[in-house]
């Protein structure tokens, strides 16, 4: 499993292919709602906090429960990552460079708070055969997704 620490500007953390020449997203209030912006190749979370350090880890397993809180919020969504491999998790002001074999991708963002307040995130990228439907698994007071999820962000 990796770690990093980034620091979150703008309430969020997206994930994206390297090779986009546009790769954060625009937010409409919908895409507020539920906690992330999506489209083909970049995905978007809102993060709790406007700022501030975020550390994060990618891969599996997922963090245990005795090094911090549960998730306060956590979303599942379809990634398809292109056949170079190459990815990028970023906020506007910093970025950490990842590498995975081309194909279809359950992303899931699992969020919260250390017993210290700092934020954390955690990356789990699985394969699967196809593409899955995004999810809201855990939903903090804050979210309040619509019925059918956005799914059609565009190009900030």
């Amino acid at each position: 499993m990796s770690k990093f620490v980034l620091e979150v500007s703008y309430g969020q953390l997206a994930l994206f292919d390297s090779r986009l020449a546009q790769p954060f997203n625009d937010w409409t209030d919908a895409h507020v709602r539920q906690g992330f912006s999506w489209r083909n190749g970049s995905v978007s979370f809102a993060t709790l906090e406007a700022s501030g350090l975020i550390e994060i880890t990618v891969g599996r397993p997922a963090r245990s429960s005795a090094e911090l809180a549960a998730p306060e919020r956590s979303i599942r969504v379809p990634f398809t990552v292109p056949v170079h491999g190459e990815l990028e998790l970023a906020t506007l002001s910093g970025s950490i460079r990842l590498q995975l074999a081309g194909g279809e991708y359950a992303a899931t963002f699992s969020h919260g708070r250390c017993p210290d307040g700092r934020m954390w995130a955690h990356f789990e990228l699985e394969p699967v055969g196809t593409a899955i439907k995004a999810a809201i698994l855990v939903a903090d007071a804050r979210l309040r997704p619509p019925a059918a999820l956005s799914m059609n962000a565009t190009p900030a």
